[in-house]
């Protein structure tokens, strides 16, 4: 009997949040601007042997931001950051010292609600992704703090502290908002990271005028809840999510501070590489059948048998659903048989045993499964990595029975091929 495996792939997802922030200082003013923010988000699930059960993708968006250029201060606490390029909000009249509403001044409001993101594979397939903002970092540029409150020779951190009250963004944040990591300022500037776990409006009003104030190196964390990629076809996944920008907008800095992009784009590409693989021991195509403890007992003791068996075994790799099914060179129904030379056939039933986290259609372990010529499907629970799986090979014992009584001495042969298939339509 020949043993073959048609290799193609599909299949599944898993969900993975990644942190993002940024920082820099600049310098200069310049007028808000009519324009759109453009930034790529990557990822890639390929099975890890050392961690079956781990299904997330693994971020490969390249680090901007604060990130890059305080990696002392994120990589300890996990955060990576992606930055906004040279999106800015910048105030257009003085900011009032104590003013009440926080949209007459330095603030920010974030999309930080799951949405929805469709993405598609070359193929067509669509799985959907639940993207959020978690955090929101910057640079605040002002004046020389120490001018503001007429302190020209105070230390600059001191300078900034009294300017918000005693309450410097990079140090203190509301409590709707809290604080990422502790930020230094200079005299000109002042660095901040806070969370948004919720859509609500972050700042604090100065404790004196600002004249002008705007935000730099504007950055983002986000949160990524994907399928599990177990169940998600291989190939590479695109789509991408449009937030507005300005007053009462997704992102929102308050009716003073204007950014200069009126839309923030995130395009995603997701890439899924799976493993599937059958692996057969040397000289393992040739099947032969025969009874439990072979034909001597017949030949020596008359003991007819009670059935005719084998069992090949084989390792397997998986991280993604295929199905099996028969090919047969002497068909009997759904099953395959094997013929003597007076052309008597036969049905062998061809069962299936898998390991451990691989299912059947209906969820339950495979376990001496039959085959047949109509494709059966299973999934992975968990990347199996060399896990160790049989053929069964059998014929009951009526069917052998006529081939004793009626064709005994004859020699039956027949191929059956068992065709494995990744490309698997959900």
């Amino acid at each position: 009997m020949r043993l073959s495996a048609k290799k193609k792939l599909t299949v599944p997802i898993l969900a993975r949040w990644l942190l993002c922030s940024c920082l820099a200082l600049l310098t200069g003013f310049s007028a808000p601007q009519t324009q759109a923010l453009t930034t790529n988000i990557t990822a890639v699930f390929n099975p890890d042997p050392a961690n079956p059960q781990v299904n997330q993708f693994k971020n490969t968006t390249p680090n901007s931001g604060i990130c890059a250029t305080y990696p002392g201060t994120c990589i300890p606490r996990g955060y990576f950051s992606i930055g906004f390029g040279g999106f800015q909000a910048i105030s257009q009249t003085p900011i009032l010292a104590n003013h009440a509403n926080v949209r007459d001044g330095a603030m920010f409001k974030v999309p930080a609600e799951p949405r929805p993101v469709q993405v598609v594979s070359a193929s067509g397939q669509v799985a959907e992704v639940f993207f959020s903002i978690s955090a929101l970092s910057a640079t605040i540029r002002t004046r020389d703090a120490r001018l503001i409150i007429g302190m020209p020779t105070a230390e600059h951190n001191y300078a900034h502290s009294l300017l918000w009250g005693g309450r410097p963004w990079g140090w203190n944040s509301p409590v709707a908002c809290p604080r990422g990591a502790g930020m230094y300022a200079g005299t000109t500037f002042s660095n901040f990271f806070w969370f948004t776990p919720q859509p609500v409006s972050c700042g604090f009003p100065p404790a004196y005028e600002i004249d002008w104030l705007k935000f730099d190196n504007i950055s983002v964390s986000y949160l990524m809840t994907a399928p599990d990629p177990l169940r998600m076809e291989t190939g590479t996944y695109s789509g991408s999510i449009t937030y507005t920008a300005g007053p009462g907008e997704d992102f929102d800095f308050g009716d003073n501070l204007l950014p200069t992009d009126n839309s923030v784009t995130f395009n995603f590409s997701l890439e899924v590489q799976h493993t599937l693989r059958f692996q057969f021991p040397a000289n393992s195509l040739r099947v032969v059948l025969n009874p439990a403890g072979g034909w001597q007992q017949w030949l020596n003791q008359g003991r007819r048998p009670q059935r005719l068996f084998a069992d090949q075994g084989f390792s397997l790799s998986s991280s993604t659903p295929f199905s099996m099914t028969l090919q047969c060179e002497y068909l009997m129904g759904t099953q395959c048989g094997i013929q003597n030379p007076a052309g008597h056939t036969v049905a062998v039933e061809t069962r299936l045993t898998l390991p451990n986290g691989l299912r059947d259609a209906s969820d339950r372990p495979v376990e001496r499964q039959q085959l047949s010529t109509t494709p059966a499907v299973y999934s992975p629970s968990f990347y199996v990595d060399n896990g160790q799986a049989k053929l069964h090979f059998e014929i009951p014992r009526d069917p052998m029975q006529s081939m004793l009584d009626a064709h005994s001495g004859s020699t039956y042969r027949g191929t059956i091929t068992v065709v494995s298939d990744s490309e698997i339509d959900f």
